[in-house]
């Protein structure tokens, strides 16, 4: 049996004791694949068990107990140090500034070391001074590493209350510190306490949760109590939907909104199971059982081996179900616009397809019951020539009042300005001219935004499939709609977009359809940031996916650089243009993540077996 096996039975023996499910367990054989390739993979036999294997180095000749990593040296370099510096107290001092990627103690200078244990020993009594991000991951690869607290399941409470000390000014945490808390118990508790710190993700709001995380909960869900029973946060969290407009802001207080779109999904649910005898989820989710599996520490700085990939369960693909996602939205939405009817608002949401028959379940739903008007006699009326001269004064002066309130109304209005600037911020040229448009009313339609811009239909597609996709984090919904017959704005945003575009106007040229080509192209976009001996260091990775530390340095020090510093600024500018990294350190060793080196390879003109 691995040696990595066990925290995982744990999981599976902890989902299989309350649905009755007997416990098999069986060694698996895999060979290394792409995580999005491994992550749709089914399941081929009736086992739902899956346990903790790598997916790099594997040699299936080889007895599973060999397939553990080795790590470089700076990793457990850092450890070493940590254990050393772990009972060092800062005296007072005064915050320097410090930014780097993985930083260690090596990367700061005296000053910021000083003001290091200082800002580490008043955290520690809770006291969470202000202070640079950098740091903040120095002492998080102290807590991951177990140096900091030896007990994982200590460990990881120490990283949540981190986390949500510095949320809110490091937006940037919850890509990183929800997941590793959940990788470290998973690799160092058990299996029980890691579903349960991810199941206690559900109560953070705008949180991002992995979809083998949410497979895993909802399989568990739905094992245990049954999908009659599965809660309104599982259901959200399988929507494409995630509001945050201004009316979720004005009307939701005493979850108002939510309890609406609960009841909607409840009521389509039932409708389908009275009809064709399948819940919502048996309707639109394939009955193929998938491994559920994530990378473990992606991006951390862990001097102790693990395995890179680690297998929770496995079950159906409900948070991969286009279908599903697609269809619980629509059900929000259509709930919400009939809330928005009824209390008079005047903007609906973009975006609801779902069937006549679904409908009308829901317009019965939400019916409201409107008291008849009860029988009155005629008022008559005798008219005060002086009164009605006094009323008219008073009328205008009323008007004018009116009129100032509209002007403060409309402008309380502009609840997603901050969201919307965000994710202007996020576009690029031709991305915010389509948007301008669309707004000006002078394109609506595809073949108007191809010809405006001189591009092919599928280039259009990409377009707004590319703002769209920058949209749902930020704004929880999308900018762009389309039907068979038109391109146009989701109506919560219009009144925000027309400060913006006024605010930050787009250049009102591209040079050509080649430039506009290129604007489309998040790796073109990174390859233009790239300084000299970035764009020599990321050919010869794409040409065998892998680069020698030592053959590193020595290209960087011909540019004057250090090798370790040119690889940071290279993920910091994939972050930046890619929205992950695609290189990594391992084994002495500077890598390319699977995925991303056949399209390395694509846009260096590369033809490598």
């Amino acid at each position: 049996m691995s040696l990595v096996l066990w925290p995982f039975q744990l999981l599976e023996e902890l989902i299989n004791s309350v649905s009755g499910s007997p416990v098999t367990h069986t060694s698996q054989k895999t060979k290394p694949n792409s995580k999005k390739t491994a992550r749709r993979q089914a399941g081929t036999s009736g086992d739902r068990f899956v346990d903790v294997m790598p997916n790099r180095g594997q040699n299936s000749g080889r007895p599973s107990i060999g397939v553990t990593i080795s790590y470089e040296s700076d990793k457990t370099n850092f450890v070493k140090q940590a254990q050393k510096l772990r009972n060092k107290e800062g005296d007072v001092a005064n915050h320097i500034p410090f930014k780097c990627y993985w930083p260690t103690y090596g990367d700061m200078n005296a000053s910021q070391q000083q003001w290091y244990f200082y800002w580490r020993a008043q955290a520690r009594r809770g006291n969470f001074l202000s202070t640079d991000l950098s740091y903040i991951f120095v002492y998080v690869y102290e807590t991951l590493n177990l140096v900091e607290v030896p007990d994982p399941i200590h460990a990881a409470n120490r990283l949540r209350i981190l986390w949500l000390a510095y949320r809110k000014t490091y937006s940037n945490l919850d890509n990183y510190l929800p997941e590793w808390g959940g990788d470290l118990l998973a690799v160092k508790a058990d299996g029980a306490h890691a579903l349960a710190w991810w199941e206690n993700l559900l109560e953070q709001d705008g949180l991002r949760i992995p979809e083998p995380i949410i497979n895993t909960i909802v399989e568990k869900a739905i094992r245990t109590n049954g999908l009659d029973h599965l809660s309104y946060k599982l259901w959200a969290l399988l929507s494409d939907y995630q509001p945050k407009n201004k009316f979720y802001q004005k009307y939701n207080t005493d979850h108002f909104v939510d309890l609406a779109y609960e009841k909607a999904i409840r009521v389509a649910n039932d409708f389908y199971m009275s009809t064709s005898k399948k819940s919502l989820i048996d309707q639109f989710v394939s009955d193929r059982i998938q491994n559920y599996e994530k990378r473990a520490f992606s991006s951390a700085l862990i001097g102790f081996p693990y395995p890179s990939v680690v297998r929770l369960a496995s079950g159906r693909d409900y948070a991969g179900s286009t279908r599903l996602a697609s269809n619980i939205t629509s059900i929000m939405k259509y709930a919400e616009n009939i809330l928005r009817k009824q209390l008079k608002f005047s903007a609906k949401l973009s975006g609801v397809e779902v069937s006549p028959d679904v409908a009308k379940q829901l317009d019965i739903a939400f019916q409201t019951i409107e008291p008849k008007p009860a029988h009155q006699e005629p008022v008559r009326i005798t008219l005060d020539h002086d009164r009605v001269k006094s009323l008219q004064q008073e009328s205008h002066a009323v008007s004018e009042m009116l009129a100032t309130s509209q002007e403060n109304t409309e402008q309380a209005l502009l609840t997603d300005l901050e969201e919307v600037r965000a994710l202007w911020k996020t576009l690029n040229n031709l991305e915010r001219l389509v948007l301008a448009g669309l707004h000006n009313k002078e394109l609506d339609t595809a073949p108007q935004i191809g010809q405006a811009f001189k591009l092919e239909a599928e280039n259009v597609q990409s377009v707004l499939d590319a703002i769209n996709k920058k949209a749902l984090p930020i704004l929880g919904d999308r900018m762009i709609y389309e039907d068979s017959a038109t391109v146009s704005l989701a109506e919560d945003f219009i009144d925000e977009l027309d400060v913006i575009v006024r605010e930050m106007p787009p250049s009102p040229e591209l040079a050509s359809a080649e430039s506009a080509d290129t604007n489309l192209d998040p790796w073109m976009q990174f390859f233009d940031k790239l300084e000299p001996v970035e764009v020599e260091i990321t050919k010869i990775l794409g040409y065998s996916g892998r680069m020698e530390e030592t053959e590193l340095d020595s290209i960087a020090r011909a540019h004057n650089a250090m090798g370790n510093a040119v690889m940071d600024s290279l993920n910091e500018k994939a972050q930046e243009h890619l929205s992950h990294l695609p290189f990594y350190p391992e084994g002495g060793y500077w890598l390319v993540e699977e995925d991303d080196l056949p399209i390395l390879q694509q846009h260096l003109g590369l033809e490598v077996n």
